[in-house]
């Protein structure tokens, strides 16, 4: 049965093709990540969303591939200061849950 809803945003962004990327951190893929919390904002969704899949920074060890924690604070800030940007341009709706798995 088609719901026509989104039920949990994994925020990520990607260098690359399909067949051969990298994983990037949030700001610095090819997705325009504003343009895509704008629309989140517009069309009302308030589930949760995460930061996902983000490089392994330096002095981390690297046991959670792609989910350590200095990058995934980094994409939390990230998140929250495009959900202020997009609520200033007079968007009224907000996500309910930005959280750390």
């Amino acid at each position: 049965m088609e719901q026509n809803k989104i039920f949990f945003v994994h925020f990520r962004d990607v260098k690359g093709n399909a067949e051969r990327f990298e994983e990037t951190f949030h700001d610095d893929g090819k997705t325009d990540m504003f343009a895509a919390m704008k629309l989140y904002y517009k069309y009302g969704y308030q589930g949760p969303a995460r930061p996902d899949h983000v490089p392994t920074m330096a002095g981390e060890d690297n046991k959670n591939p792609g989910y350590e924690l200095l990058g995934r604070l980094f994409g939390v800030g990230y998140m929250k200061g495009l959900m202020e940007a997009a609520a200033s341009n007079n968007l009224m709706l907000t996500v309910e849950a930005i959280y750390l798995q």
